[in-house]
């Protein structure tokens, strides 16, 4: 078990608080959005339950505060790899969203550090900070994974990452602005990777053929392109369409699929919008953003703790086969997270007691004093 892990490495000269140990109470106060250390050793002090499941009764602060330092990364990165692999064998069967296939948006976001104690993850204009690449893999509706990571500063560009996130598979990686890279396109359109990239405004391509498209759909542009990559003096063939949202907002994107319709690839475009809720469902739900310790050793443990505890949650969610939310799911473990499983699962299954107000409307409206009243207005 986790809580039992004893590095003999990191923990040569513990005493009491193991790895194992401490990333039980980091994953934990995750789950509880405990934000301080105070907080995480108050909870420990007056919960018998955990302070069996860890083996301590008590810590200090500055104790758990040294160890941020001393767990090892190496045993982060393979327990988010397990959980990863766990999760995708439950979902083997899972053949991807609509006829589209398995879908991967990329993309990163922003964990600000206070000006003082950042000062190791500075970059211009005053921002310190880090950054989380990400490499979401969409296996069904409602099932997106995280897959990889790549930790960094905020200086790094996510088109220097890129390629330790993109790999030949079965899935179509989707792309924002953040990653436009002529060679990276050239290779991708060449080779086995299929991609759905979005362009900045005033790209320059040629256009070889223009597609049909339909007046009565949202397309505004299919065409066959040539674009030229300036750091190999080398062109390559893609395909581009353009589109508007329901806000009149127009899009223009480039791909490799030619298998799909144009309001296929404005569709795949779209699911890049899953990646941006799973930072905010981390951001939001868990603590991640409140670091603990603020050296860079620590920052990156921190970072693999928040994504671990999200991927706990995803694996209970379908352990259980729950029709609820992740976060419904969540909130439930905060109130019953040291009660027994079978409580824990009849309070997740329970009949709701009360009706929401659009039930209530649609029953009232099927009841013979509705229908009376309805027929006594015509």
């Amino acid at each position: 078990m986790l809580d039992s892990f004893r590095c003999p490495f990191a923990d040569h000269y513990s005493k009491k608080l193991t790895v194992g140990a401490a990333i039980t109470l980091f994953v934990e106060a995750q789950f509880q959005q405990r934000r301080t250390l105070p907080d995480i050793v108050l909870h420990l002090q007056t919960n018998p339950e955990l302070q069996e499941i860890v083996g301590l009764t008590t810590i200090h602060e500055s104790t758990l505060n040294r160890k941020l330092d001393a767990i090892p990364l190496a045993y982060l990165e393979w327990l988010f790899a397990a959980l990863v692999q766990e999760l995708k064998g439950r979902k083997a069967g899972a053949k991807g969203i609509r006829h589209f296939g398995k879908l991967t948006p990329v993309d990163s976001t922003s964990l600000s550090l206070p000006k003082v104690l950042g000062d190791w993850a500075f970059y211009q204009d005053k921002t310190k900070g880090v950054k989380i690449h990400t490499r979401l893999l969409s296996l069904e509706v409602g099932c997106h994974v995280p897959d990889e990571l790549v930790l960094s500063t905020i200086g790094v560009s996510d088109q220097q990452v890129v390629k330790r996130l993109v790999t030949p598979a079965d899935t179509t990686y989707i792309f924002d602005r953040g990653y436009v890279h002529y060679g990276n396109f050239r290779e991708w359109s060449e080779g086995t990777v299929l991609f759905v990239a979005r362009l900045r405004a005033k790209t320059r391509y040629t256009v070889q053929a223009e597609r049909p498209i339909s007046n009565k759909s949202n397309i505004l542009r299919d065409a066959d392109v040539e674009m030229l990559d300036k750091n190999s003096c080398q062109t390559f063939q893609v395909r581009l369409v353009q589109f508007q949202d329901q806000h009149r907002k127009i899009y223009e994107v480039i791909t490799n699929r030619r298998d799909l319709s144009a309001e296929d690839i404005g569709e795949i475009y779209r699911c890049r919008w899953q990646i941006e809720l799973f930072f905010k469902w981390i951001k939001q739900h868990l603590a991640t953003v409140n670091f603990h310790n603020h050296h860079p050793h620590a920052v990156w443990v921190q970072c693999y703790i928040g994504i671990i505890a999200a991927l706990l949650c995803q694996l209970i969610h379908l352990e259980l086969q729950s029709a609820q939310s992740v976060w419904n799911v969540l909130r439930k473990i905060r109130y019953y997270a040291m009660e027994d499983w079978d409580v824990f699962v009849s309070v997740l299954n329970r009949e709701p007691t009360h009706l929401r107000k659009e039930d209530r409307r649609f029953l009232s409206r099927q009841s013979p004093h509705f229908k009376r009243k309805k027929n006594e207005r015509r």
